[in-house]
C-alpha cells in the first residue's frame, strides 16, 4: 500500500493550511527546487568536462549551489540547529529567548507606550466625537443593545435562582444596615419643617380627609360600620332601641351626626392658624426632629426596628416574589423578537450619541478626561504591559515559539535563500568571465 503522502506537490496549495503555513511551505520548495537544479546543472557539466558553453554553466552552477547552501545555513541558524548538528552560534531564536523577551518587552514599552505618546494619540482619534457618531447610528446603537441583553440573557441562564435571591438579600440588607434611619428620617422631617412646609401639608391632608367625608360611599360605609358595632357590643340595647326606631337609620344618623361632627373640627382646625391640635401638631414635628437627631435612645430603637424589619419573613418572602417576577417578565422580554427592553436600551443609546453630537463642551471635557486617565494610568499600565509580554515570551515552548516567527517571517527567508541561488550564479558566471579575460590583458 503506498502511504499517504499529506504533503501538497510544488506549487500546489492544502486548503487545511493556514495561509502562512502554506507560503512558507512553497517558498521553501522553490528555494530546494532551484538548489537541486544548480545541482544538476553543475553535474550535467562537469559530465561535459566543463568545456565550451558548459564551462559558463559549470560557473553559474557552482556559484548558485556555494550561495544557495549559504543562505540556507544562515536561514535554518536563526530557528534551529543546521542537520540536528550543535554547531555554535546556531538556534539563534531558541537559544536567546530570554534575552529576546527582556529586549522586545522593553523596546514596545519605551517605544509605543510612552505617555505623551498615548495621549497624543488619544487626542487625534478625539474619542468623544467617535462615540458619538457611532451611538447616533441607528445600527450601532441597535447592536449595543443587542450585545447589552445577550450578556444579561447569558447572566440570566448561569444564575441560579435560590443563589441569586439569597445574595441579593444579603447584599439589601448590608447597605440597609449602613443607613442611619433615624438620622435620615429626622433630615426628611426637619426639610418638611423649614418655612412651615409642614403646616401646607396638614392643611392638604385636611382637606382631602374632610372631601372624604363627605361623600356619600364614606357615610354609608361608617353607617354599616356603627350598626355592626352596635349590634356586636350592645346587642340587648341595639335590640331595644331597634323596637323604637328603625336600626338603618339609627345607624344612618349616627354616622352623619358624626361626620358633621369630624368636618367641623376639621375646618376650625384648617381655618385657624392657632388652633391648639395645629400647635400641637407643630410641637410634635419639632420634637421629633429634636429625637431624631439627638435622642441615642430613640435612635437605637429605630435602628432595631429597622433591623426587625429587614428581617421580617414577609418582607424577604415580599422581595423574593418582586426578584422572581422581574426574573419572569426579563426572560419572557428578552426571548421576543421586538423586545421592549431592547428598544428602550437602543433608544437610549442613540439619544445619548445626539445628546454628544450636540454639546461640544460635553465632548471636550470627556476626551480632556481621558487624556488625563490616560495619562495617570499609562505608567502603571505600560510596565504591567511588558512585564506581560516578556512573561508571554519566556513562558513560550522553543518550538512554538520557532513555528510563530517562521510563519510571520520565513517566506520572506525563503527569497532570500532563493535569491542567493540566483546571485550566487551570477556571481559565479561574472568571476568566470573575469577569469578569462585577465590573461589577455595581461
Amino acid at each position: 500500500m503506498t502511504p499517504k503522502n499529506d504533503t501538497p506537490p510544488l506549487g500546489f496549495s492544502n486548503a487545511k493550511l493556514p495561509d502562512r503555513t502554506q507560503k512558507l511551505r512553497i517558498m521553501r520548495r522553490w528555494a530546494l527546487f532551484l538548489l537541486v537544479a544548480a545541482l544538476g546543472l553543475f553535474l550535467v557539466s562537469a559530465s561535459q568536462g566543463f568545456s565550451g558553453m558548459w564551462a559558463w554553466w559549470g560557473a553559474f552552477s557552482e556559484a548558485a549551489m556555494v550561495g544557495g547552501l549559504a543562505d540556507w545555513f544562515a536561514v535554518v541558524a536563526l530557528f534551529r540547529h543546521p542537520l540536528g548538528l550543535p554547531i555554535p552560534h546556531t538556534a539563534i531564536l531558541p537559544r536567546n529567548k530570554e534575552r529576546l523577551a527582556t529586549r522586545l518587552s522593553a523596546f514596545i514599552r519605551d517605544h509605543f507606550l510612552k505617555s505623551e505618546a498615548i495621549v497624543r494619540l488619544l487626542r487625534r482619534a478625539d474619542p468623544a466625537t467617535w462615540l458619538a457618531q457611532w451611538l447616533s447610528d441607528g445600527h450601532s446603537s441597535d447592536l449595543l443593545a443587542k450585545q447589552l441583553l445577550v450578556l444579561l440573557q447569558k447572566a440570566l441562564a448561569l444564575s441560579n435562582d435560590q443563589e441569586l435571591r439569597t445574595s441579593l438579600r444579603a447584599a439589601l440588607g448590608r447597605q440597609l444596615q449602613r443607613i442611619d434611619g433615624a438620622r435620615w428620617a429626622g433630615s426628611i422631617l426637619g426639610l418638611l419643617t423649614e418655612d412651615h412646609r409642614h403646616q401646607s401639608l396638614l392643611d392638604d391632608g385636611l382637606h382631602r380627609l374632610r372631601r372624604w367625608l363627605d361623600g356619600e360611599d364614606t357615610q354609608s360605609l361608617l353607617a354599616d360600620q356603627i350598626g355592626a358595632i352596635l349590634k356586636r357590643a350592645y346587642p340587648t340595647l341595639f335590640a331595644w332601641m331597634g323596637a323604637v326606631m328603625d336600626p338603618a337609620t339609627l345607624s344612618d344618623n349616627l354616622a352623619r351626626n358624626l361626620v358633621k361632627a369630624a368636618h367641623q373640627l376639621l375646618q376650625e382646625i384648617e381655618d385657624d392658624p392657632e388652633h391648639p391640635r395645629r400647635l400641637a401638631f407643630d410641637h410634635w414635628m419639632q420634637e421629633a426632629v429634636l429625637r431624631l437627631q439627638t435622642d441615642t435612645d430613640f435612635q437605637a430603637r429605630i435602628q432595631r426596628w429597622q433591623q426587625g424589619l429587614i428581617n421580617h419573613p414577609a418582607v424577604q418572602e415580599y422581595a423574593d416574589g418582586l426578584l422572581r417576577d422581574l426574573r419572569t417578565w426579563l426572560e419572557k422580554d428578552l426571548q421576543r423578537p421586538d423586545s421592549r427592553l431592547q428598544h428602550q436600551v437602543q433608544q437610549l443609546a442613540q439619544q445619548l450619541g445626539y445628546f454628544l453630537a450636540e454639546q461640544a463642551v460635553l465632548r471636550d471635557a470627556l476626551n480632556l478626561y481621558l487624556e488625563e486617565s490616560a495619562r495617570r494610568l499609562a505608567p502603571a499600565l505600560r510596565d504591567g504591559l511588558a512585564q506581560h509580554i516578556e512573561k508571554t515570551i519566556r513562558d513560550w515552548p522553543e518550538k512554538d515559539m520557532v513555528r510563530l516567527l517562521e510563519e510571520g517571517v520565513g517566506t520572506d527567508l525563503q527569497y532570500i535563500r532563493v535569491n542567493g541561488t540566483v546571485v550566487g550564479g551570477l556571481v559565479g558566471v561574472l568571476i568566470h568571465a573575469l577569469a578569462l579575460t585577465v590573461p589577455l590583458l595581461v
